[in-house]
């Protein structure tokens, strides 16, 4: 049981949340209003341990749309949620960007009818989105359910020139566990193809510190949230976990840290799915990654936004680097898309999460990944990678629709 503390659970920043410990690529990007970042590599004796903050003993279980494993719901992202969110004897929190889905919805009220407590954070109701959220947060706010909207920035705003989003995928289930990664919850999301993890044991409480800070940005009181405690590291631990974030906020944008240390500190290989490649400094690192003899393969989703083809400059430019990238073969009967933002490192290291490899994935929306060391949810990753690298992918890409530009962040 977590003993019940009000301290932060790691050093630094709000949470302890920072990026891995090994040495950073030396690169610069510049952001959208035209100024310069420059990121300085570690040095090597920082690289010998794992910081604090990167938290030992949790049990961490691969999730996948049902389409992955048909014959088997026990890694499926929906039949986890609903079991996780049925089987809460305390607390529901949630943090989603899309939360339309009728049957989780409905779950939710139910459990909050029976007197568990459901509280909710939800990115607000956008242009393209307005009626619909509405109805969702009215019908659950109605029902015992209750819900806050980030206050995300609008297009204009300082440091947020095309606007912010609150771009989170993540359930809290009696402070113990969590079920986190791309997946949104509206209707037609079960029939994407999307990557989520379950996570139990003391990586946990960062998540539960994430939502608290959210949950008061958006006007909520300290007293409706539950003490955080220290969770003990699980008996069937299997993995050592980092969280990382990104927001407006310079102490909160450690995704794309990760990511490039990640992709510098790779030996043998790295495999990645992703909804959205733009970001320059990711492009360039993969491209430096496959010059000193790495493995980097790609999968990008044909993406149009109001006409634009998203992901068309990185899919030419890694290819005429020389490195493998292929498009997602997305199902024009079902609408299935890829809204992955995963990618697996050598045999022991994943990153899965909310964040798109973009500008506004790393430095505008609130987002929230894991870092995951373990070779067995490496392996479980690599295996559904290789299997969509044969099967679901093309040369040329289709393209399905045209989103409005409200809808996706860029």
């Amino acid at each position: 049981m977590s003993s019940e503390i009000t301290g932060n659970p790691a050093p630094g920043g709000s949470f302890g949340i920072f990026p891995s410990p090994k040495g950073i690529r030396k690169t610069k990007e510049e952001n959208r209003d035209g100024e310069a970042e420059t990121y300085v590599p570690s040095s090597d004796a920082e690289a010998e341990e794992l910081p604090p903050w990167y938290l030992p003993g949790n049990k961490v279980t691969p999730l996948f749309d049902e389409r992955v494993t048909p014959k088997d719901d026990s890694d499926d992202i929906f039949t986890q949620v609903k079991k996780s969110i049925s089987g809460a004897k305390k607390t529901i929190q949630i943090e989603m960007f899309d939360l339309q889905n009728k049957d989780v919805v409905d779950l939710l009220i139910k459990e909050a009818k029976k007197g568990i407590k459901v509280q909710v954070i939800m990115d607000p109701p956008n242009e393209d989105w307005e009626e619909s959220r509405k109805e969702v947060i009215e019908k659950l706010s109605d029902n015992g359910v209750k819900v806050l909207t980030y206050p995300a920035k609008e297009p204009g705003s300082p440091g947020a020139k095309y606007g912010q989003l609150c771009h989170v995928k993540m359930l809290l289930v009696d402070g113990d566990q969590a079920i986190i990664g791309g997946m949104n919850w509206g209707n037609h999301s079960p029939l994407n193809h999307d990557f989520d993890v379950k996570v139990e044991g003391p990586a946990v409480d960062k998540m539960k510190w994430i939502f608290r800070e959210d949950w008061l940005k958006s006007g909520g009181q300290s007293g409706e949230i539950p003490y955080i405690g220290h969770t003990p590291a699980h008996p069937d631990a299997n993995a050592t976990v980092n969280v990382v974030t990104s927001s407006l906020e310079a102490k909160e944008q450690t995704i794309q840290k990760a990511i490039l240390h990640s992709i510098d500190d790779a030996r043998e290989s790295i495999h990645a799915e992703l909804f959205v490649l733009s970001s320059r400094p990711a492009i360039e690192a993969l491209k430096s990654a496959h010059e000193r003899g790495v493995d980097v393969r790609v999968i990008l989703h044909p993406l149009k936004i109001k006409g634009n083809a998203i992901n068309e400059k990185a899919f030419n430019e890694l290819k005429e680097a020389g490195v493998p990238v292929k498009w997602y073969e997305c199902d024009s009967e079902t609408g299935e898309k890829l809204h992955a933002k995963m990618a697996v490192f050598d045999e022991d290291k994943t990153i899965v999460g909310s964040a798109n490899w973009s500008y506004a994935g790393f430095k505008t929306n609130r987002e929230a990944n894991v870092e995951i060391l373990a070779e067995d949810v490496n392996s479980s990753f690599e295996k559904v990678f290789q299997k969509d690298w044969k099967t679901k992918t093309a040369d040329t890409p289709t393209y399905l629709e045209d989103i409005p530009s409200g809808t996706i962040p860029a």
